[in-house]
């Protein structure tokens, strides 16, 4: 019976916990506190407690059902996975059937439609729960980050990066799109964000973050991420914080190769760290682990995923955070398969301290896989006791998430099962008011984040004064949402020039143009009076470097927007004008022709340094 009896001492224990802190129905420790039950009224109508006192926080059952559930039950809370396509497929069924999985992971490959989404979730959770034994009820993850990595598209609100948030400098900002992000979410039964971001990206070569990250200022990139993780967590939809200990400062891409990060330990302590900190002081519900090597701390010489020195030494142990700590994928990155694979990757996470390992893409695998684990803990490999710490963690989020439908009672009764565990699962429309999903006043604050980010960092020509007959050419990015209104503009770049400026026309260049496209724009700039170029990240790709210094070279006022990281300076640094947007989504978009005209003031600051050029915070007033 010793199982039985260290259940009962954690049960005890976590009760303690939680009545020490703002509760498991709130938003977790540091955030702004979620809506709380009401007290049973008594006969007379009211709630039995005396004026001014405070009701009591429920009572955590997470010990009960790690008394209730087996050993295989709890290790199946550990393992989360994927779907191929928009329909729960027969092997994930069977999956969940058998209790082997707690958790499902979204992409781009479950589409967009609320409908559709919809039904998946539901479909998902009632598998989930359609046992003869009662059974949490699962998490559903996307990431949900804004800009570049956003897995769902329209009709869904499409926001900026998290980089424009950094621009603006505004925790009010991250804290509201966290919250307009969880409502849309949760209207479609997805209950965690993969986000934010919390990676210092200070590194200009760095490959994957980018504009994903906040910005370069540990303590700018602290404030908003703590912001974001409140807004999320405070309409109920769990924050996974992410790359731990930061993936910032690196030349290689974990889905390719093992990045090593080289700094000692007082850098990280400075730096990387101080983020994540920020994360476990707000209650982040999940911290995910990235495929990152810090030799400084990792003796062990494991990438943090997979390291006991990182996850139970530094992050539990240290920085004393107590929620869900889970692996990035698994099964998809070279930093894990190409040098531990992916079953002896997942042994070494679990054992390292991981309490949820991530196999997204593991169709038709994911029985074995969670067979490899569960042989590990029959061989010993992975302790019993290691189990039930990460499964109380994870049963713990799935209290503060209303996952826990109600336990047999102690006669043995049936499991009583709710129509619908899930509050943010529906099985039809949102209930209790209008679809959040694209709603005008979360679309309006994109657009509101998007124009107060636009930075300017040089102005030679701004505000513009053109004739009426003076043509403007906007150069555009092709990859950006096309609106073809049929009039000579093709994006909200150019729409948002032409409301101005009528003589307005837009061509669009790929992000490597062929050269006869090249040659069409610079045909087409011979007979304009202003060209406004927007790039992503040209300053990586030789055509676009080589038609930027042409055209600034012709004498013509030009104006680029950068909308990547805003280093287009460092390889053309006779432009005279530069705006800085972050990235290509309309949101970006929209508010460049008011601030050309100087009918908006450009509000932001460089979140990031422009290498030999400008340090991070600079930004210049147009009056």
């Amino acid at each position: 019976m010793p199982v039985r009896l260290s259940a009962k001492l954690l049960r005890c224990a976590l009760s303690v916990l939680l009545l020490a802190t703002t509760g498991l129905w709130g938003c977790g420790r540091g955030g702004a506190p979620g809506p709380q039950p009401s007290p049973p009224p008594t006969a007379d109508g009211g709630t039995g407690q005396e004026p001014g006192e405070e009701p009591a926080p429920p009572e955590s059952v997470v010990g009960d059902w790690l008394e209730y559930l087996t050993l295989e039950e709890k290790l199946g809370q550990l393992v989360w996975v994927g779907l191929p396509g928009t329909e729960l497929t027969a092997e994930a069924g069977q999956l969940l059937a058998e209790g082997k999985a707690g958790g499902c992971i979204f992409f781009g490959r479950q589409g967009s439609d609320p409908e559709t989404l919809r039904r998946l979730t539901a479909d998902l959770q009632r598998a989930a729960t359609a046992r003869d034994r009662a059974t949490p009820g699962l998490v559903i993850a996307v990431d949900h980050e804004g800009g570049l990595v956003q897995r769902f598209g329209p009709p869904f609100t499409q926001w900026p990066a998290s980089m424009a948030l950094g621009a603006t400098g505004s925790a009010e900002y991250a804290e509201q799109v966290g919250r307009a992000m969880a409502r849309e979410l949760l209207a479609v039964g997805v209950n965690m964000n993969l986000a934010p971001v919390a990676d210092v990206n200070n590194n200009p070569a760095n490959p994957v973050i980018g504009t994903r990250s906040f910005g370069a200022d540990p303590g700018l990139v602290a404030r908003l991420t703590a912001a974001f993780i409140q807004g999320l967590q405070a309409e109920g939809v769990s924050a996974a914080a992410k790359h731990f200990p930061g993936h910032g400062d690196t030349e290689v891409d974990s889905h390719f190769a093992l990045p090593v990060i080289p700094h000692d330990r007082q850098r990280l302590d400075q730096v990387e760290l101080v983020p994540f900190r920020a994360a476990v002081t707000a209650g982040s519900d999940a911290i995910m682990a990235g495929h990152i090597l810090f030799p400084a701390v990792a003796q062990d010489g494991r990438p943090a995923s997979l390291s006991a020195d990182m996850l139970t030494g530094l992050l539990k142990g240290e920085l004393g955070y107590e929620g869900v700590v889970i692996t990035d994928a698994m099964d998809g990155m070279a930093a894990i398969t190409a040098t531990y694979g992916v079953e002896e990757g997942l042994v070494l996470a679990i054992q390292a301290g991981a309490d949820v390992v991530l196999i997204p893409g593991s169709f038709g695998r994911e029985d074995a896989l969670y067979g490899v684990l569960l042989q590990a803990v029959r061989d010993g490999r992975i302790p019993e006791s290691r189990i039930e710490d990460a499964a109380a963690r994870v049963l713990a989020l799935k209290e503060k998430r209303g996952l826990l439908p109600p336990l047999p009672d102690a006669a043995g009764g049936e499991h009583t099962r709710t129509a619908q565990i899930v509050a943010g699962a529906p099985t039809g429309g949102p209930a209790g008011g209008d679809d959040p999903i694209g709603a005008p006043v979360h679309q309006e604050l994109a657009d509101r984040v998007g124009a107060d980010a636009l930075t300017l960092v040089r102005n030679a020509h701004l505000p513009l004064a053109p004739n009426p007959d003076d043509l403007i050419l906007v150069i555009g990015p092709a990859h950006a949402n096309r609106h073809d209104r049929g009039d000579g503009v093709v994006t909200a770049l150019g729409a948002s020039i032409k409301e101005l400026h009528p003589n307005t026309r837009e061509i669009t260049l790929e992000r490597s143009p062929s050269a006869l496209a090249v040659a069409a724009a610079r045909q087409m700039a011979a007979e304009a009076a202003v060209v406004v170029y927007a790039v992503s990240d040209g300053h990586e790709h030789p055509e676009h470097v080589s038609l930027m210094g042409e055209l600034v070279a012709g004498g013509r006022p030009v104006v680029v927007v950068g909308l990547g990281m805003p280093h287009e300076l460092t390889a053309v640094p006779e432009i005279a004008t530069y705006i800085a947007a972050y990235g290509d989504g309309d949101a970006h978009l929209k508010g460049v022709g008011p601030l050309l005209f100087g009918r908006a003031e450009p509000r932001g600051r460089l979140p990031v340094a422009i290498p030999g050029l400008y340090a991070a915070g600079r930004g210049l007033d147009l009056h």
